[in-house]
């Protein structure tokens, strides 16, 4: 009887012809990862090369090379006369490491980020692909954007590709897209400024962070609008600001408490045009005392404008930075929400050309720069008025949408829900008339594909009755009139 063992029979390897990945780049991936895996063992006998490439159905060519990488690198040894071997001593190697590995966790298996403000929920979640289901707020019409003409506008920007600087450009951002936005924020915003005083983003949030890695020092108090932002705070927090919860009046952040409480605070994020969640406006007299007193007292102004386009009665409210002559306020404006999420463009206004070049010097260490080529597409999207004509078009469809929602919610869900219209914005809040079991409303309704957030999530210190977010933007009648009709049923079974 021949001495020599069997050869192994290899039934998973699976080699795809129809892919970029050579045939014998396959067959050395797999054969290697079964080594590793422990399919197959040390001292086993390979298949030879005529017949594996038989049973695979590639040439002889490919499995030779693929044995001579392996052999190579000491995953097979090749005995003369008798065949080729899985390598004893590297099985045994990977075996014990397999088993090491089963015992306790691996260097990498330790790594676990923690937010010192976000849960490990809303993490995973912010970090993933976000569904566009109802009442998710700040979803716009995605479907109602002029695709065509942004497709044209691409393409001429290929085609001229060879006008743009295509190295590592100024971290500042697209001149002519700063430009484009300095035209627009005067007429729109009421905001005086140069494109030298503008940064482009990769969107708000690197703005938030930028501005929190920046001017703050460890322990500075900060202001914080509560219910606020949790993106915001995460980040003052992530760089060392102390958060200082400031309750809200019906027209957003209760100055008056935030200067008797931390008269010491070095920075204040606020949403004057449009509280996030709640939805309020300061009036001028709020705006102005506000002013005075980061000027007194050297306190820099966060405005994060998100939304603030979308008002539906009236013309937009002017920014903060629009009435700023002393230099507190940094403006940050996103194309998240009036275009699409993920363009990731966004743009801060500086108080200073000189202190834009200080926040570039810090951009520039994160990324680099913000792609060249769809700041270029944007910018002549703007310069051709498309910008400004899909501006009115989603500000009539939104309203429509939120009185769609309004009306519904009125019809169905009186008993449960109280709800007012909002000039501004692309969600409102529901009011719970009676209080219900949230975690496990929320529960049921990530369980039918409904996304709802109770304004709870948003708070830190002041708590408020019981209510929802209902985004209302980017959904038709009949998709809005569905989900009320869950939501109804849901809000009956956990009263």
């Amino acid at each position: 009887m021949s001495k020599v063992p069997p050869q192994i029979f290899t039934p998973f390897i699976r080699l795809n012809k129809r892919i970029a990945t050579p045939l014998y780049l396959q067959l050395y991936e797999q054969i290697k990862q079964a080594i590793f895996n422990g399919q197959l063992k040390e001292g086993e006998r390979m298949p030879s090369t005529r017949i594996l490439a038989a049973e695979l159905s590639v040439s002889r060519n490919s499995v030779f090379m693929a044995y001579e990488q392996l052999m190579l690198e000491g995953f097979m040894d090749g005995k003369r006369g008798d065949g080729t071997y899985v390598c004893g001593q590297l099985n045994d190697a990977t075996q014990k490491n397999g088993k090491t590995a089963r015992r306790r966790n691996t260097l990498a298996d330790t790594i676990r980020y923690k937010d010192p403000s976000l849960p490990q929920e809303t993490l995973l979640s912010d970090s993933s692909l976000e569904p566009g289901l109802p009442f998710q707020v700040s979803v716009p019409a995605i479907q109602q954007f002029p695709f065509k003409v942004w497709a044209r506008i691409a393409a001429g920007v290929y085609r001229n590709i060879q006008s743009l600087y295509l190295g590592y450009a100024d971290t500042q951002g697209y001149l002519p897209l700063r430009q484009a936005l300095a035209d627009y924020l005067r007429v729109n915003r009421s905001i005086n400024c140069t494109p030298d005083q503008i940064l482009i983003v990769n969107g708000s949030r690197q703005a938030i962070n930028l501005s929190a890695q920046i001017l703050l020092k460890k322990g500075d108090p900060c202001w914080m609008e509560d219910p606020g932002y949790r993106t915001a705070r995460a980040a003052i927090m992530r760089w060392g600001g102390k958060i200082c919860p400031v309750p809200l009046t019906p027209y957003g952040l209760d100055i008056d408490y935030a200067i008797q409480h931390y008269p010491a605070a070095k920075l204040a994020y606020v949403t004057p045009s449009h509280q996030y969640p709640l939805g309020g406006a300061l009036p001028l007299a709020e705006r102005l005392k506000l002013l005075q007193w980061a000027a007194k007292n050297q306190l820099w102004l966060l405005e994060d404008d998100y939304d603030s386009e979308f008002r539906y009665n009236g013309r937009p409210v002017p920014a903060l930075k629009g009435f700023d002559d002393k230099g507190n306020v940094i403006y940050i404006g996103t194309f998240s929400k009036v275009l699409f999420p993920a363009l990731r463009i966004g743009y801060m206004v500086l108080p200073t050309a000189a202190m834009a070049q200080q926040f570039k010097i810090v951009k520039s260490t994160i990324d680099r720069q913000s792609p060249v080529i769809d700041q270029a597409i944007l910018t002549q999207f703007m310069r051709e008025g498309h910008f400004a004509r899909h501006l009115r078009r989603m500000r009539t469809l939104y309203k429509k949408q939120q009185d769609d929602l309004t009306q519904l919610l009125e019809k169905h869900l009186h008993k449960y829900i109280t709800v007012a219209p909002s000039d501004t914005g692309m969600h409102l809040i529901g009011w719970l008339k009676q209080p219900c079991n949230m975690p496990l409303l929320l529960k049921k309704a990530n369980a039918i594909g409904m996304i709802i957030q109770p304004v709870a999530d948003y708070c830190i210190k002041f708590q408020h009755p019981p209510g929802l977010l209902l985004g209302f933007t980017g959904f038709s009648y009949e998709a809005l009139e569905a989900a009320v009709l869950q939501l109804k049923s849901l809000l009956a079974q956990t009263r």
